[in-house]
Formats: structure tokens, sequence, C-alpha cells
């Protein structure tokens, strides 16, 4: 395999090492390698598992890319350029820097660490800080997901990534029937290209993500796997977003494979000995919690739907199960077409070290053709991968319009003169009407307007037809409105009523003449239905069935019956279904889609705000239309029934623009920090890296550049360390220029927030900053003087309007009087006096015209000397003079020699002839001018060396900056300002004590301390980059965990104790709250009804009154305010601990009290019927709540176990079974 050097070119080495560096050394086992591996199964054989064969990919070539790549030790003889290599993780360097010494492993060097050398170095790790800074997202903003470094197709040493995109060559000699001469599976039809290619990678074991439109065909692969596994006689989990979902898969893979396919769900276990068992993610993510025994025979997990990782709830469930995976398990992933399939890729082969092969294909078997309904008729605006047809949307437009706005419109188009009055005054057209809650285009239409569409859909043959709305209410009314109407054939009725006869004798008499049972029943026979949350189970059930046969001809349905796929029911209600009519031998595949699809409305409320739909979720639903093998196109209609079409642009973006981007969702929850605390194989720390928020940013600071520069710091450190102290003796008089390099460094760093607020003001900062001011700089390293006296030439050029953060980087020119050891250097002649960077001498001293930052400002004196600025520096002179390169040096120091070796060749070097007798009359005004010139120059310079005294004797006076300031603020900015002032004066006084302040030879040994302390701030600054600390959510992590030890969830040594083991058993609801009412007993004193009635507040989700009925017995009152004040106390734990939450927030999202009373009632053993007139709730969501309820109650009952309760344990069996009768458990059609 390929070694780093082969990808990457190593920078040259810095330090030149005389003896081996010892070796560092690393863990042998890597702390984030999960160590899942095969066990004995019951019969003592190990489960034979299909292994990826050695030549599917150089997994070497990988290993440095990994969060996780494994080091071994070196040996004795490897270099210094091997250490460098072997070191993968930076974290685990021996490095415990401090402010004044690095402790690490002993070196020993040839020669002193060079200075452009160090300073190299520091240029490095500036550019690489730099760029991170801005790859890595905001603490408190949004995960942000930069964009990955773009491969350069002429550089061979491109990284090679993560996702491959490379498909597997077919030809007419090789292809996919030679290629595959015995298939685990095959299929009676002939599979698509991109289906072929993701079914050559399965035979190889290989990793699938396969991005395809709506009815392409992706679950050909899924079908694949599963066959694979029972021909390895292993497992295959399919995932499925939704319950629903999975009782509809199990029916089909059981159709398909037989009794060894499974289903676990949260109320039920079928055939849990399968090789295919389907499930929810939430179920798969507990198991790998729980360490469950068939995860060591799991083969393929097939993540279907796996763009619902979008979800803001429960996004981050796909992300964990996706991580806590082993390494052996292979993946598959299904999803819509997604714009960062290849960067969701890269992180998901990244984390799970092995190449994931990417399958994209746009292809989509039956067209699309998007229509305005508009005016009676259908206006075409769209069609395949056709441009957008204005001409289409015009149509449309002019359709709507008034009649009388048409007619004048046709004027207009003839040429006909416009309507005047008797004084020749234009008649205007009359305007469209506005709606008047709405704007015109979102009106969604009259029962006359509806049944003019049904019609219209009916008469051209566009049935069956989904109509997505998107409010359970409006799908009631638009299917209301079409009482009238009759869609069905006699036929058609009588199969329709015999499938209902047989789903509503399911249920109880008394559930039978349920308003909704009644409702939908009829409803169905004329071929009309509603698909919506709120509907019964067992009627949406119903209703999906009799859709895919062709029984429904108009369905108005909600967004999540986009994610529905439609399979075959129970045997016994197939074969009356299919022996009804001939016709129906043609819908023999399964999820099949209409033939059109009708948007009511293209606004929804995503559950914050009303907005349009994005191009993703537009896609998925019109994805529905068109059924393949009997449409040539399928059909897309949106209705239009206002006064106008909507928005032109708003329509292009939903039909032309990109879907939504796959964007991580996760987060930390208290029941993950409390699970992952428990197993060894994986930490939060190594969770919260490994997650997709943390990917970019994580592979940036990860790549050998990063750990290489660092050990290359921290080298040079130890270095410059050494060298330091065996300089020690000729710093006399200078001993402490460490403590005198930390005390002006604070100095400027007061200073610098003291001229950002003055300066914010705009201006000279009140006075401080006026041309002619002198000012002491300290600017070391970057250009060679300390204690610099300067005269100010021009003053920051900041805006009135300027906040501080902005004036930060705000710099002056300034006339700066060079140190004593500074000689010029080969200056260029075309640097004339008025230009930046101009070099010149007088009184034996040099001085530089130089731009200088805020931040380099050690003092503002009251010193000022009267100057002509403009023959300093003059704005034009700089505009002309921008050759950088004949800049001598920004280092005053280049070509200065010590003090002691220090010879002046000519003593009288610069000066001029005084008096007539010397010297010569001026003979011309220029002559004059130049005099002039260097008469100012000589009182500047003269200024400047007076100052530079002053400061070396007695100290310069510092300008009063609250005077300056004294205009712009008051109340607590006024209070922040004078602290700061004060401490910059605590900062400078101290400063001055150092004697090292009055050194001649002051630079060099400040220098050489800026230099070393720079490297080191660098270095602690890389190291923190690469630790656990500087990941987005360790702060949280940090504050949750801290209020889970405040608890007694776990101890100070983060072991999981009995109230976290508790807590851990929830994972339906919030653990914490559920934890707190089992410890505190407040279960123990309720009967069965009440802890289900108290419970349910904590599973339900929707708005709605939620004042408890007065007939509730006072215990279960008490309860649910005991409940409240928990969840109250628990948030404001969290806000003294720092999280963000408000505590009557927290209570209000974690407790909502509105089906106490229904589900109190129900346990006592109240009808359905009679509960729902209790709550204006509609039946499918009171279903929904106490199914989950009796979920909840199981994972409360093995909390009683874990704490040893057997009376809550036996009341908690008590209490599911309360739940557990009629309408509410009725079984599934797709199950049984």
């Amino acid at each position: 395999g390929l070694r780093y050097q082969d990808v990457f070119s190593d920078a040259e080495e810095i330090c030149i090492i005389e003896k081996e560096m010892d070796e560092f050394e690393n863990d042998p086992e890597d702390e984030f390698e999960m160590n899942w591996t095969p066990q004995q199964g019951s019969s003592g054989d190990i489960v034979s598992r299909r292994s990826v064969p050695e030549e599917t990919y150089d997994r070497s070539y990988f290993d440095e890319d990994s969060l996780f790549g494994e080091s071994s030790s070196s040996s004795d003889e490897s270099t210094d350029e091997d250490d460098d290599d072997e070191i993968e993780d930076a974290g685990e360097l021996p490095v415990n820097i401090s402010q004044h010494q690095i402790a690490v492993t002993k070196v020993h060097f040839q020669q002193p660490a060079a200075v452009d050398e160090v300073d190299t170095l520091l240029s490095e790790l500036d550019m690489s800080l730099q760029t991170t800074s801005k790859t890595l997202p905001t603490k408190t903003g949004t995960p942000i997901h930069p964009s990955l470094p773009k491969k350069d197709p002429k550089n061979d040493k491109s990284r090679k990534s993560w996702a491959v995109t490379d498909y597997i060559p077919l030809t007419s000699t090789n292809d996919f029937h030679t290629m595959l001469p015995n298939p685990a599976l095959t299929f009676p039809f002939e599979l698509d290209d991109f289906q072929k290619q993701a079914v050559l990678r399965l035979e190889r074991s290989e990793c699938v993500f396969l991005a395809a439109h709506t009815s392409a065909g992706k679950t050909v692969s899924a079908e694949y796997a599963i066959a694979l596994a029972m021909k390895h006689c292993t497992r295959a989990i399919y995932t499925s977003p939704i319950k629903a979902l999975s009782n509809q898969k199990y029916r089909d893979f059981k159709s398909k494979f037989g009794d060894d396919v499974g289903l676990i769900t949260g109320d039920m276990q079928i055939g849990a000995d399968g090789s295919c068992l389907i499930m929810t993610t939430e179920i798969l993510r507990s198991m790998l919690y729980r360490g469950a025994d068939l995860i060591r025979d799991i083969e393929w997990v097939i993540f279907d739907e796996v763009h619902y990782i979008n979800d803001s709830e429960r996004g981050v469930v796909w992300e964990e199960v996706i991580i806590m995976l082993p390494e052996y398990v292979n993946l598959i992933f299904l999803s819509a077409t997604t714009p960062n399939t290849i960067e969701f890729s890269e992180w998901i082969g990244r984390t799970k070290r092995k190449p994931v092969h990417v399958i994209r294909t746009n292809y989509r078997p039956v067209p699309l053709s998007h229509n305005l309904w508009a005016g009676g008729k259908l206006h075409k605006i769209l069609e395949g991968k056709g441009a957008f047809d204005t001409k289409g949307y015009t149509a449309a437009a002019h359709a709507l319009l008034p009649a009388s706005a048409r007619e004048a419109a046709e004027m207009g188009k003839k040429g006909e003169k416009k309507k005047t009055t008797a004084s020749g005054k234009t008649i205007p057209a009359s305007k469209p009407s506005s709606g008047s809650r709405h704007s015109s285009w979102q009106q969604q239409g009259s029962k006359q307007d509806w049944i003019a569409l049904v019609r219209f859909l009916e008469r051209e043959g566009l049935m069956p037809t989904v109509t997505f709305s998107f409010s359970k209410r409006k799908c009631e009314e638009l299917a209301d409105s079409l009482r009238s109407l009759d869609l069905n054939t006699q036929q058609e009725k009588n199969a329709v009523q015999s499938f209902a006869i047989q789903t509503v004798n399911r249920l109880s008499p008394q559930d039978k003449i349920l308003p909704q049972v009644i409702k939908t029943v009829e409803m169905v026979k004329r071929g009309i239905a509603v698909h919506h949350g709120g509907l019964l189970p067992i009627l949406k059930e119903m209703v999906e069935i009799l859709f895919s046969k062709n029984l429904i001809k108009i369905l108005f349905a909600t967004e999540t019956f986009a994610m529905v796929g439609f399979v075959q029911p129970d045997v016994t209600v197939l074969s009356f279904l299919l022996s009804i009519h001939a016709m129906y031998s043609l819908f023999q595949g399964v999820n099949m889609p209409a033939r059109c699809v009708v948007f009511n409305t293209i606004r929804k409320h995503d559950g914050v705000q009303f907005r349009e739909l994005q191009p993703g979720e537009y896609t998925q639903m019109a994805g529905r239309a068109g059924r393949r093998g009997l449409d040539k196109v399928g059909t897309v209609i949106l209705c239009c029934f206002g006064d106008q079409p909507p928005p032109q642009l708003v329509l292009r973006n939903m039909l032309t623009g990109s879907s939504t981007k796959l964007s991580s969702q996760f987060r930390l929850t208290y029941t993950m920090i409390l699970n992952l605390l428990r197993v060894e194989d994986m930490s939060v720390e190594s969770m919260i890296k490994r997650s997709f928020s943390e990917f970019a940013t994580q592979r940036a600071l990860t790549t050998n550049e990063y750990p290489k520069l660092l050990t290359k710091g921290t080298k040079t450190l130890i270095k410059l360390d050494e060298e330091f102290k065996g300089t020690a003796d000729s710093r006399v008089g200078a001993e402490d220029v460490e403590g005198y390099y930390f005390a002006s460094k604070n100095a400027l760093q007061s200073n610098k927030e003291l001229l950002s607020y003055i300066l914010s003001a705009g201006g000279t900062g009140g006075g401080a900053l006026v041309a002619g001011r002198v000012l002491l700089l300290n600017s070391g390293r970057k250009k060679g003087y300390v204690r610099a006296c300067a005269l100010v030439l021009r003053p920051p050029a900041t805006s009135s309007k300027a906040s501080v953060a902005c004036v930060d980087d705000a710099s002056c020119v300034c006339m700066v009087l060079l140190p004593q050891g500074f000689t010029k250097g080969g200056q260029s002649d075309d640097i004339k006096l008025g230009s930046l960077n101009y070099v010149g001498e007088a009184h034996g001293r040099y001085f530089a015209i130089h731009s200088i930052s805020i931040d380099e400002i050690l003092l503002v004196t009251t010193a000022k000397q009267k100057i002509d600025a403009k023959l300093f520096y003059n704005e034009e002179a700089l505009k002309t003079n921008t050759r950088s390169a004949d800049m001598p040096s920004m280092n005053a120091f280049a070509g200065a020699r010590s003090m002691g070796s220090r010879q002046v060749d000519d003593p009288f070097a610069g000066m001029m002839a005084r008096g007539r007798k010397g010297g010569h009359a001026p003979k011309s005004s220029k002559s004059t001018s130049v005099s002039q010139e260097r008469q100012q120059v000589d009182e500047a310079v003269d200024a400047l060396i007076t100052a530079e005294k002053s400061e070396l004797n007695a100290g310069l006076g510092t300008c009063d900056l609250k005077d300056c300031a004294k205009s712009m603020h008051s109340g607590n900015s006024a209070m922040e300002f004078g602290s700061t002032v004060d401490r910059f004066d605590r900062d400078m006084a101290l400063a001055r004590q150092f004697k090292s302040h009055y050194h001649p030879d002051l630079e060099h040994h400040y220098m050489a301390v800026d230099r070393k302390e720079t490297l080191r701030a660098k270095v602690k600054t890389l190291s923190h980059l690469l630790s656990n600390e500087s990941l987005q959510l360790f702060p949280d992590f940090l504050q949750r965990k801290a209020m889970l030890q405040s608890l007694g969830y776990i101890d100070e040594n983060d072991t999981v104790c009995l109230k976290g083991r508790c807590a851990c058993e929830v994972n339906t609801c919030e653990g914490l709250i559920v934890a707190e009412m089992v410890f505190e007993g407040m279960l123990n004193e309720l009967e069965p009804a009440e802890i289900v009635a108290s419970l349910s507040a904590l599973l339900f989700q929707e708005k709605v009154d939620e004042e408890l009925s007065k007939e509730l017995p006072e215990r279960l009152v008490s309860s649910c305010e005991r409940m409240q004040a928990i969840a109250l106390d628990l948030g404001q734990r969290q806000k003294d601990f720092g999280l963000s939450v408000d505590p009557l927030e927290y209570t209000a999202n974690s407790l909502k009290l509105g089906l106490v009373h229904v589900v109190y009632e129900w346990a006592c053993g109240v009808p359905f019927a009679s509960i729902c007139e209790l709550t204006g709730v509609q039946e499918g969501s009171i279903v929904r709540t106490i199914t989950r309820l009796d979920e909840l109650c199981r994972e409360v009952r093995n909390c009683a176990r874990v704490v040893g309760n057997p009376t809550l344990y036996r009341k908690m069996e008590a209490s599911s079974e309360a739940i557990k009768r009629d309408i509410v458990f009725a079984s599934s059609l797709y199950v049984s």
C-alpha cells in the first residue's frame, strides 16, 4: 500500500537533530477501536461471516486519514522523519504546555535554532491556524459543514476519497450475467444499470450508498443484500424511519423470502430469529447500547430513507447507529437524490474505515410533467429534464385574470385603443382581487373548484390521484366536499365493501360504530379517501391497500404519505381483491405510485413558521406520479385557485432547485451520555468526534500536516528553551526579561482594548492618536523594535459607525525611531521620504515610516511634536510605491550587530556642515526646500531621541484616555472602560519596574523571548485544536455531565450510578423525569390507571388545552403537578450549569397534559367512542399516544427491576394490561 510520502510531499525538516528523539509511547490498542468480534452461538459453532476480499481495497492507503488510525511503536533505528510519520494523534503527544516551560522528552541539538527557520515555522503555524479557524464552526451557531477540498486532477498526490464513484465496467464480453454466474437472488425483469452496479458491489461485500429518485427501484439492492445474508447464514437488518413502513416492509419481504423474515417493534416481536429483521432505527440503537447477542451475527444493515437524517428530532439516531455499528458490518444506504452525497459518504467511510461506493442516478422510470391548474385547464411549465416554460406560466397567469382584465389584455395585444371617459382619461383595467387573509396565489379553492378538478381528472384518465395537503383538517374538508361524487363502478364498490367488512370485523362491536370508521368506510366505497396521522392505524392500512389496487381514485394525504411504500396485503385479503376483475392482474408490482399527483398548496408549516416547499420535499412527493410500465408520463398538478399563480421565482426554485443537503442534527442527550459512559468501546468524546457535524473540522485537523506541525513546533520549542537557558550569562542586567515580556504583553493587550473602544467613535480617538502624538511601540518579532518611540503621521482610518470588533485591525502610520543597533540595508533609491517603509537617518539614528497596528502600541504618551505629516507620509506616494520587494526589511534588526561588536565606520556620517564658512549658501528654491525638509526631519528625530531618554529616566507621561473618551459612553460601558484603564496603568507600572525595560540591548533579549513564547502559544493552540476540548459540543458535554453528577446519576469517576442505570432504560421520552419520579416514589402511591394517565403527559405532543378536568382523582392531579415541579427543577438546574435551557420552555416541551383525562378513562374501561368525546384530538393521535404508552410502561417496569422495586414492577404490568384492548391495539393488516 502507499505510504504517507506517496500521497503528500514532506515539508523540509526545520530542526537538525544530533541524537535520536526518544520514542513516543503509543497505546497499542487505539482507544477508539471497537472490539466487536463474532462469538460462538448456542450450538458452539462460530457463526460464519463473509469476509471482505483483500483485493477489494488497500486499507493501509486510508489509515492515515482515519479518525482513529493505529500507530505502531518505532524501532530503535527509526529516524526523526519516521517519528513524524508515525505520530497519528497529536493529542497523545506528551506535551504539558505552560507559559514558562514545556515538559517534553529531552533531546540534544547540534547547533542553535536559526532565526529564519523559527520564523518560517511560525509563519507555517500562522497559516495553518488561520485556515483552520475559517473551517471551524462557531460555538454558538448552527453546525456548519465546510466543503471538502476539491481534488486536483493534475496532482497525482491528491488524497484518495473514501467515497468511491468508479463504476465496474460492463462490456459485451464481460457483462453482468458473466460476472455474476450464480446470483444470490434473481429478478423477473432486467435490472437497470445502477441496480447492476449495486448488486456487483454487494457481491464484493462493499458498502453502497444508492441515491435515486422515488420509485426508481432502490429496493432491489436491499433485497439482494437480504438474499446474501441468507446464503451466508448471517443476518441482514432493514431499518426504516417509521413503524408503519416497518410493518409494510415486513409483509413485502415475507412474501418474497418466506418465514425467515422477522419484525421487531416497540410493541411486538415476530420471527426474531430470522435472517432478515425489520425494525426502526431506534430499536437498532437500543440493541447496540445493550450489546444484544444478535449484533455479532449481522452482515448487512440497510438504511432506508436515509435523508430522514435531516429530521431535527430523530436525525441524531441515524448518526448514533452508523457510528456504533461494528466494523465488520456492511452498510447500504438508500436515499433520494441529494447534492452532498459524496460528502456524506466520505464521512461514513472515514468513520467505518472502509470505502463507500456511491451510485447515483437521475434516471426516472416515468418522466414527470409539471402543470398549473388555472382557468379549468392544465398549463405545462416543465416536462422531464427540460427548462422552465415561461409561456405556460404566462398562459396560466392570463387564465386566472378576471374577465375584464383578460379583455383589456387581449385588446392590448390586438393594438386596440384603450377605453376612455368623456374627458379623455383612460379607464384602468380592473385589478385582481386579493385574498382576505392570504395572498391571492395561496387560496385553496372552493367546493365547486374541487369538483371541477376531480371531474377533469376522471375525464382525462388521470386517476388514481394523490392530492397532498399539509393539514389534517384540510384533508378532511376536501374529502367532505366531494360527497356528491361517486368514482367507483358497481363492481369496484362490491370489492371495496367486501374488504372493508373484513377489516371492520377485526374491531369490537362498539368500535365498529365509531364515527371515523363509518365515515371512512362510506367514503372508500365511492373511491375517495384520506390518509393522515389523525386516522386510526387500521383504517390507514385499509386505505393504503385499496389505493394500491386502484380502488381508491383520489386520495387526500399529508406529507408522510410520500414515504409509504405500498405492499401486498395478506393472502386472504389479496385472494378476493385479485379475483374481482381481470384488470387487476396489471397491478402486481409493489410500491406502486399514482397516475397523477396534485398539490393543494405549496406552503406548509414546518413547526416554526409557514414556508414554501423545498425542492427536495417537492421532488419526494411529486415522484409518486407515474406508474412504471403503465404510464408514459407522470402528471403533477399545482392548483391555482386565486387570481394569480405562485411567483415564478418560487416555482423555478421548487421545480429546478437543488435538493436539500444531508445535514447533521447531532446533539447530546442525557440518555446518550449515560449509555456511553456504561460501555467500554466508545466514549462520549469519540461519539462527538465521529459525528457528521464534526466531520469536516476533524478531517481538517487530523490530516497528518497538523500533527507534524505540532511535532516540529514542539521540537523547536525544546531547542529554543535550551538555547535561552544556555545564554543566561549573556543577559547581564536583563535577567528578568521573561517577566518583562509578559508584563509588556499584558499592557499591549489592555491598551489595544482601550484604543479599539475610543476609535470606534471614529476620528483620532478623541485626540489620542492625533498627528504628532508620541507613542511607545512594541513589535519585537514582527518589526524588530521594543520600547521604541514613534510619532503619529496618519491616524487610523475608522468610521464613526464602526464597532469595537471592526477596529481591532486598525492601523496608523508612524515615524518610528529605530534601535541603536540598526544598520541600514540595501534600500532602493526608489523609496523616498513620504513613502511607506522609507528608512532615513538623522543625528546618527535611523528612523522608518511604518504602518503600525493598534496591538503594537504600548503607550500613548502626553508628549506631542508639531510636524508636517505630509512631508513624512504622502498618501499619493503610497499608492504609487507599492513594490514590497524594494522594502528593506520589516525587521529593523536585519543586519544588526550586538552591542559588544558594534563599530561605527564613519562617526560623522549623515552630519551636515553648519555655518556659512564651512558650507555653501542655498542657490535655489529647491535647495531651500531640501534644507527645510532636513530641518524638520532633524527636529522630529531629536524629539524622538528626547522622548526615548525621558522614558529611560523618569518615564513618559501617560495620556488620559478617560478624558479622550468622556463623551462616548455612560453607565456600564463607562465602568468597564474605567476598569480597563486602571488595569493598563497597573500593567504599565509593572513593566517599568523590570530592569530589562532600561537595558540598552533590550531588543535582542526581548525577541528571543518573544520568538519562543509566540511559538509556545501557537503550539498550545494547535494542541488544543487537536484535542477533545476543541469539539463543538465538548462544553455542552461537560455541563451536562456536571448536572448528572449533581443529581447522583454518575459519580466523580464518571461511573454510572443506580439512578443513571434507571434513566438508561427510558428511550421513549425524557428519561431524567421518569428516573426522578421512580426515585421519589411517586408512582408507588398511584393506581395503574393513574400511572398511565400521568405518564401520557410525557408522550403526547400536540398543543391543546391542558387544563386538567375537575373529575380526575386528586392523587392524579397532584401527581401531574409534582411532575411539572420536577421538570421545572431539572430545567432550572440545566440553566444553572450553563446550558441554554429555559426552565418554563423545557417544562412545556417535556410535559403536555392534553390526554391525561382521556387516557385515565381509557384505562378505567371506558369505550373508545366515549373518550373521543372528551377531547378534540383526532382518533389516530389518541391511538398513537396510547400505543407508545405501552412501550413506556415496559421501560418503567425495567426501571423498577433495576432499582429492586417489586411493587412498582407489578403495578407497571397491570398498567400495561389496562390499556391493551380493543381498537387501540387492533392487529395490523400487514402483519396478521
